[in-house]
């Protein structure tokens, strides 16, 4: 957009510019004598230049404003990146490792609650209705949504994190073989998906609350050789636990 705004700006500027140059041209002596020749008064020579000022002035106000709104979305991403943080942790248990007699209860059976989605709205705006109640710790409906999500768009660009999530879900409810199925088929299904390394480390912690440390200790340690925050902290699990 300010790319569009200083073009406008020169365009409107060329004309003053090019008379400019004329005047300079045709003078050998000089500006001044080349002002006299081309018979511009003094009065309009000045408001060219107040002109070109007011240009300078406006393009730097731009600039200016740009500037702003990138810091302003850089926080926004930040924020948003945090909250997904935080969610996360809700989700483990607030901790980095884990034992296997955990003191974290089942999930109490509920009627999950429905996400109200239209049959034509789309993916993006699915997944955003199961998130949304994830947030709202409404885990039932959560994971109802999601599943509907996955039956919707089985391929589709948030399929892996919803296949992540129910994996989460599931862990919470301590239906371990269930998100050892999901966590596996993200894996597998979707090698390249940025969700990936969590599954590992995941899939790696719910081997170990099953009782498969061997299995357990192999996967993180093939995770914690690798340069990603979820290496790091399948090195801390390790250490914690091992």
């Amino acid at each position: 957009m300010l790319k569009n705004l200083i073009a406008v700006a020169l365009i409107a500027s060329a004309p003053v510019l090019q008379a400019q140059v004329r005047v300079v041209e045709s003078s050998p002596q000089g500006f001044g004598s080349g002002v006299a020749q081309s018979g511009m008064p003094a009065s309009a020579e000045s408001d060219v230049y107040s002109q070109i000022r007011s240009l300078q002035e406006e393009i730097a106000t731009l600039r200016g404003l740009v500037e702003e709104q990138s810091y302003e979305l850089k926080q926004l991403k930040q924020l948003q990146l945090d909250n997904y943080m935080d969610l996360d942790r809700r989700l483990s248990g607030g901790a980095n490792s884990v034992a296997p007699a955990a003191s974290v209860e089942p999930l109490p059976a509920k009627s999950p609650s429905r996400a109200v989605v239209a049959d034509n709205a789309s993916e993006a705006d699915v997944y955003k209705a199961a998130y949304d109640l994830l947030n709202q710790k409404d885990f039932a409906g959560a994971e109802s949504a999601f599943k509907d999500h996955l039956t919707r768009f089985p391929s589709g660009d948030f399929a892996s994190n919803s296949h992540y999530w129910l994996g989460k879900i599931a862990m919470l409810k301590k239906d371990y073989p269930q998100a050892k199925t999901w966590f596996t088929d993200l894996i597998a299904n979707f090698p390249a998906a940025a969700k990936v390394p969590d599954a590992q480390l995941d899939l790696g912690k719910v081997y170990f609350l099953m009782g498969d440390k061997v299995k357990a200790k192999s996967l993180l340690s093939q995770l914690a050789a690798g340069n990603t925050d979820a290496a790091r902290l399948a090195s801390k699990f390790i250490s914690d636990n091992f």
